[in-house]
């Protein structure tokens, strides 16, 4: 899904689109204007292609497990509770 998409119906459930309505209040508010542009595909756009190309790739690699502060877990713990929660 692309991030514009997820913009414009104000998915608040995907990190992403909570992390760029926040940044996009914090220009907004300090007279920034900010556009966002919607490119359709990486269809010959050199570097597209290979940030493409190498994500692909990545993607025939193991994966990595990692040790992750319990710090980046407590909002995400947060919000599945609150939701679960709402749901009962």
């Amino acid at each position: 899904m692309s991030s514009l998409e997820a913009l414009n119906g104000f998915k608040f459930e995907l990190d992403l689109v909570q992390k760029i309505i926040k940044d996009y209040t914090h220009l907004t508010n300090n007279g920034k204007m900010i556009i966002f542009c919607w490119i359709p595909s990486h269809v010959n756009i050199r570097g597209n292609e290979k940030a493409d190309a190498a994500a692909k790739s990545a993607l025939s690699f193991p994966v990595t497990k990692m040790k992750l502060p319990a710090c980046d877990l407590i909002p995400r713990i947060s919000k599945f509770c609150l939701k679960q929660w709402q749901d009962i």
